[in-house]
């Protein structure tokens, strides 16, 4: 079993999966993994939804990687416009399954637990520890409450350095529009953030 294909690039990986290579294509899914994890984490906001949306998009890519022309994108752009719609899909699903959930007479008491869940219950020794983990609980919060355009192309810019060409393709627009996405996504942050 050949699983490391570090050196290959994903031209060469593509081409050998396409040609039936299992380990190749194992190759684009250790390459990629943790960038489609990201990607669908900052649109869902949930670990477990994420996961979900990874095997989703690689099982797509899978059945998919004949359709895939490199003279129009590159693989890494392809895959991840392929995840954030696979994971917009989920955050629909997710929406629809909220609302007909708030509905219930549980609700509250459900979402209670759930924001339980998502912060931590122990409170830190240091005065500067503590500070630093609210302005990191503010800051997620904010990007939380970003539409997800937003949050997505900040999130592509600053975790994964992508530019704004290639954040543009993924997001099906312009490389000025993903400027001022991210312009807008920083700036509401930080007025969060400063109140």
């Amino acid at each position: 079993m050949m699983r490391d294909q570090g050196y290959l690039s994903d031209e060469i990986l593509v081409k050998e999966a396409r040609d039936g290579s299992e380990a190749h294509f194992n190759a684009l899914v250790d390459r990629y993994i943790g960038l489609v994890y990201r990607v669908a984490f900052s649109v869902t906001g949930s670990a477990h939804e994420a996961e979900d949306v990874v095997q989703e998009t690689f099982l797509r890519v899978f059945r998919n990687l004949d359709g895939f022309d490199p003279s129009k994108a590159a693989f890494k752009t392809w895959l991840l416009a392929i995840a954030r719609n696979q994971s917009i899909n989920v955050l629909a699903h997710l929406k629809r399954k909220a609302a007909r959930f708030l509905t219930r007479t549980q609700a509250a008491e459900d979402r209670d637990n759930a924001e339980e869940e998502n912060f931590p219950h122990e409170m830190p020794d240091a005065e500067t520890t503590l500070l630093s983990k609210e302005r990191t609980q503010l800051v997620q919060q904010a990007l939380a409450k970003l539409p997800e355009k937003q949050r997505t192309a900040l999130m592509l810019k600053a975790v994964e350095g992508l530019s704004y060409a290639e954040i543009a393709e993924i997001l099906h627009t312009s490389a000025s529009a993903v400027e001022s996405l991210i312009y807008r996504a920083r700036s509401k942050i930080l007025e969060e953030v400063e109140q």
